[in-house]
């Protein structure tokens, strides 16, 4: 009886070195599926990252050491905080309270509001906070202000003059006490003041500044434990910038969220390629490996071997693709800052950090994915694994099989979800399906394989042309091995179509229900207040005014004994939203949209189990909580969102605010005419809320960018697995020509198998993609083919077999050219 090898992990270092020396070809598709994916994984890693160290500088409040605060998120169990995009308040006599701690100089409570001057939107604040670091000037009294000096340099403005102040709740005339050098841009006034133009409620503020005389640190843990219980927070440090600036945390949550949404796609594809590339390189070991059992190894040295060499090939394509991870992701930010996704100023987190989190993680999935590979020839008798090691099991894994076929018809249950399941979420399930139908097809590749080989040779007879006969008898006793070259390939094809379609189809359905809702003949934007848009509705010429703001809330529901929440973008309307824009009306009456009431997409309200009547939990985007009455449903919410809001529920609960646009009927020259009047308003004609895009957007081109480098590094995959895969057959092209074979014969063999492979690979694609797209399409459109650029369907299929062609030819004619005696020696 056979004594195992040693077991120690040293014993096992030796021969991995000494097989890979022998197999570089197969395992350099290893190398390269690990660069690629350690860049991608970097990129995404140092943007999340970003996301959850980096902060804002603070800017106008940069004097004050300890900055105290409302919280300004939603918690979530089990995961990140939600931010509010507006500021929660506090009460302003905390800072005559903190005054009193020990190492506190001084407080003061800071308010913040919007307003055109000349009509320039721009900022105005308390005077208390510049008071409290020493400003240069006297303060402002009733009916004054203090400009900073770019401010008004910019309007022409001195002391003495002067100005129109427009704020949401009307036009107020100031006069200009001062020009001053201060920290920030914009204007201050007295502390009342600033709370009426700011409109929160009696005694509030936007945050504390405090004034530090000692140890920051000490001082700030002695104000910790004087708010002790109060739910609010002490910011120090460089969190005090994303205190002041509300855009900076909301910004930061984002790029947390895109990260973990690009994440969870990318290590997907990162573990398909290069396991599909770990799996190339072991089946060019099997005979080794078969040898290495019958002289005693046992498995799991088998696999760990395996996977010792797995890893040492990893490591070298981790380095150079963590570091081209780090300038992809300094170009990615770049645009994402460009596109306004992303702030300006907020820094890039270039530490070590997301590279170890790549490294760690590659170097997982490629242990995983080597003991995978290795299972089957680890796990065989001696005698069977060498038998095996030339040839394929002439049968497919029947466990594998069904697996396969079950993932398939799970994928094609994916597909046929617009049928019954509208809105939103018919997108996200028929968009997911061509994953899960590539799973699937990788499962049972094999099994389909052969029975395609079978179906398209069941007429081929005596005939037959000996390239012919080959290539179906390999494609039939190889299944396996061209079952993964098909899913790959497939995966590229299925990959672009879905994504170039399904946003196509997206932005084609909010275009069209926008086209047949929006009834308004003008639109006036830059910023309306209320005073404004009552005079705009009582203007000769006019029909109707209705105002419109943007917003966010939260639904807030409960699942498995936790609140879980939902953001939503939302449209809120003064009264009178049925004389501009019309919904599609299912239920209820549009005319009652009116305080604590809102209305629902038809298909959202059925999906939340939620009817005309009933009341729904929400959070404003201040985080202020409603219970909301639903007063109608829609049908038109992918042209005018999920949620449409009462305007006087913001503003009853968030104070008043500008409209951000104004809707109007009537004469559009009227609209026109009154808005010439006005410095800072702007009109055009129709309606442009709900906003249709005429280009791309900044998300759709990060679809589009994001769409690319996925399917470029998949089709690098794909490439180096068939590389692989055709170097590792030189064996069976000296069999063949030591038989008669002429090289011309050979590479007409290789020829058609490409073609077959093709076939296969490009119609499986379109198998997965094309269906659930047609689907989408013929639902939301009423077209019965996949939206989007007609030619990118052939352009993907031509470079799939572009790329397929090459990686097969090449390695075969560079075999072929090598004298026989020489590819029998390399073959073994």
């Amino acid at each position: 009886m056979r004594s195992p090898l040693p077991g120690g992990r040293l014993t096992m270092a030796g021969p991995s070195l000494s097989m890979a020396r022998h197999r570089v070809a197969s395992l350099i598709a290893v190398a390269c599926a690990v660069f690629g994916g350690a860049a991608m994984v970097t990129a995404t890693a140092v943007v999340g990252e970003t996301g959850v160290t980096s902060h804002l500088a603070p800017d106008r409040l940069a004097d004050a050491e300890i900055l105290v605060a409302a919280p300004q998120r939603h918690p979530v169990a089990e995961d990140p905080d939600i931010p509010f995009p507006e500021r929660q308040t506090l009460p302003a006599d905390l800072a005559a309270d903190l005054a009193s701690v020990p190492g506190v100089a001084g407080a003061a409570a800071d308010l913040t509001f919007t307003a055109r001057l000349a009509g320039t939107a721009i900022e105005g604040h308390s005077w208390d906070t510049a008071a409290l670091f020493g400003a240069p000037t006297p303060a402002p009294g009733a009916g004054e202000v203090v400009l900073d000096a770019e401010t008004a340099d910019a309007a022409g403005l001195h002391p003495g003059d002067p100005i129109a102040l427009t704020t949401a709740v009307g036009t107020t005339e100031f006069t200009v006490s001062a020009v001053a050098d201060l920290p920030g841009q914009g204007l201050y006034t007295d502390a009342a003041t600033a709370l009426g133009l700011a409109g929160h409620g009696a005694g509030q503020a936007d945050l504390i500044a405090v004034d530090v005389d000692g140890d920051a640190d000490t001082v700030a843990a002695d104000v910790r434990s004087a708010l002790s219980g109060t739910g609010f927070e002490v910011v120090t440090g460089d969190a005090r910038g994303d205190a002041e600036i509300l855009a900076g945390g909301t910004a930061r949550s984002e790029l947390i969220e895109l990260s973990i949404a690009l994440a969870a796609t990318i290590v997907l594809l990162v573990g398909f390629i290069t396991g599909g590339a770990i799996s190339v390189a072991v089946a060019g070991q099997r005979r080794d490996l078969a040898l290495l059992r019958a002289v005693g190894a046992t498995p799991r040295q088998v696999r760990r071997l395996v996977a010792s060499q797995a890893t040492i090939v990893a490591a070298a394509g981790l380095v150079p693709g963590i570091g081209l991870g780090y300038l992809l992701a300094e170009r990615f930010t770049a645009f994402l800052a460009g596109s306004g996704m992303m702030p300006e100023g907020l820094p890039v987190a270039l530490t070590p950090a997301s590279g170890l989190i790549a490294a760690a993680l590659l170097l997982l999935t490629v242990q995983l994915a080597a003991r995978i590979a290795a299972m089957r020839t680890s796990r065989l008798p001696a005698t069977a694994a060498v038998a095996e090691s030339r040839v394929e099991p002439l049968k497919s894994g029947r466990v594998r099989t069904v697996i396969g076929l079950l993932v398939i018809a799970m994928a094609i249950t994916q597909a046929l979800m617009p049928l019954v399941v509208p809105g939103e979420a018919a997108f996200a399930s028929a968009a997911t399906a061509t994953l899960t139908a590539v799973i699937g097809l990788a499962l049972a590749g094999p099994a389909l394989v052969k029975i395609a080989v079978r179906l398209t040779t069941r007429k081929s007879g005596a005939n037959t042309a000996a390239p012919a006969w080959l290539a179906a008898n390999n494609g039939r006793a190889y299944a396996r091995r061209t079952a993964g070259a098909v899913a790959v390939l497939a995966l590229a094809v299925g990959l672009t179509v879905t994504q170039v379609s399904a946003q196509s189809t997206f932005t084609q359905t909010a275009a069209a229900e926008i086209a047949e809702g929006a009834m308004a003949d003008a639109t006036v934007t830059g910023g309306i207040s209320a005073e404004e848009l009552a005079a705009l509705g009582n203007e000769d010429g006019v029909d109707a005014a209705v105002g419109v703001i943007h917003t966010d809330v939260l639904r807030l529901y409960e699942t498995a004994g936790d609140e879980a929440a939902d953001p939503l973008p939302a449209l809120a309307f003064s009264p009178g939203i049925d004389q501009v824009a019309d919904l599609d009306l299912e239920a209820g009456d549009l005319a009652n949209l009116t305080g604590d009431t809102v209305a629902l997409d038809a298909a959202t309200a059925r999906l939340w189990g939620a009817g005309v009547g009933d009341r729904i939990d929400l959070a404003l985007a201040d985080g202020t909580r409603v219970d909301a009455e639903v007063a109608a449903t829609y049908g038109r919410g992918f042209g005018f969102g999920t949620v449409i809001l009462a305007a006087d529920l913001v503003t009853g609960h968030a104070g008043p605010r500008f409209y951000d646009a104004a809707l109007a009927t009537g004469d559009a020259a009227a609209v026109s005419a009154w808005a010439a009047g006005i410095p800072g308003l702007t009109v055009e004609a129709g309606a442009t809320v709900p906003y249709t895009a005429t280009g791309m957007t900044p998300d759709q081109w990060l679809n589009v960018m994001v769409t690319l480098v996925l399917c470029g590094y998949v089709m690098l995959g794909a490439a180096n697995s068939l590389v692989a895969a055709t170097a590792r057959r030189r064996g069976e092209f000296a069999g063949l020509r030591a038989a008669g074979a002429t090289p011309r014969q050979v590479r007409a063999m290789m020829r058609r198998e490409t073609v077959f492979l093709c076939a296969l690979a490009i119609g499986a694609g379109l198998a997965v993609s094309v269906l659930p797209m047609t689907l989408l399409s013929l639902v939301f459109l009423g077209e019965p083919w996949p939206q989007g650029p007609l030619w990118v369907i052939p352009a993907v299929a031509a470079l799939t077999a572009l790329i397929a062609n090459a990686a097969i030819a090449i390695p075969t004619r560079k075999a072929l050219r090598t004298p026989l005696t020489a590819l029998a020696a390399a073959a073994e």
